[in-house]
């Protein structure tokens, strides 16, 4: 008797069961955009509430050892070319920075053990066998901008 009473509340479960009216395509459209606006929104609140490092590589053997200390970061870098290296250490309460190396054999080495104010700085190299040192930070430095183009140069920047 019980496998019965068992037997007729699946079966009446099954012929009562709810159904969707309309296309099944419509709710899976409407699902996906209410989930893309979500994601949206969870993005933009993450660039907003976090700090920026992006770090793009083309080339062979290039190496970005990057270490950013902030509460507030928005820090690029970008290896074209082959053999290039960075090595970046800041720590700063802002930094804005922009490291750009196109060509081979590049080298920048940026290191600012700590600042109160905020660091903007520009780096673009544009050939072959180029190095950047740069240390420290002041006002000098700020929002200072090295470009340096052609073949086996060197630059030394030092603020205190």
């Amino acid at each position: 008797m019980k496998a019965i009473l068992v037997i007729f509340f699946l079966f009446t479960g099954m012929v009562f069961s709810q159904t969707i009216d309309g296309n099944i395509n419509d709710y899976a459209i409407a699902l996906n955009e209410t989930n893309n606006r979500n994601q949206n929104q969870n993005t933009n609140q993450y660039i907003i509430s976090h700090n920026i490092v992006n770090i793009t590589q083309i080339g062979n053997y290039n190496q970005a050892n990057l270490t950013i200390i902030s509460n507030n970061a928005n820090v690029t870098a970008r290896q074209t070319g082959n053999n290039n290296y960075m090595n970046v250490y800041k720590k700063a309460d802002e930094i804005n920075q922009s490291y750009i190396q196109s060509g081979n054999n590049n080298y920048i080495s940026d290191v600012s053990l700590y600042s109160r104010n905020a660091e903007a700085m520009k780096v673009n190299q544009e050939g072959n066998n180029l190095t950047v040192f740069s240390t420290g930070s002041n006002s000098i430095s700020k929002d200072m901008i090295i470009n340096q183009s052609g073949n086996s140069g060197v630059v030394y920047v030092f603020n205190r």
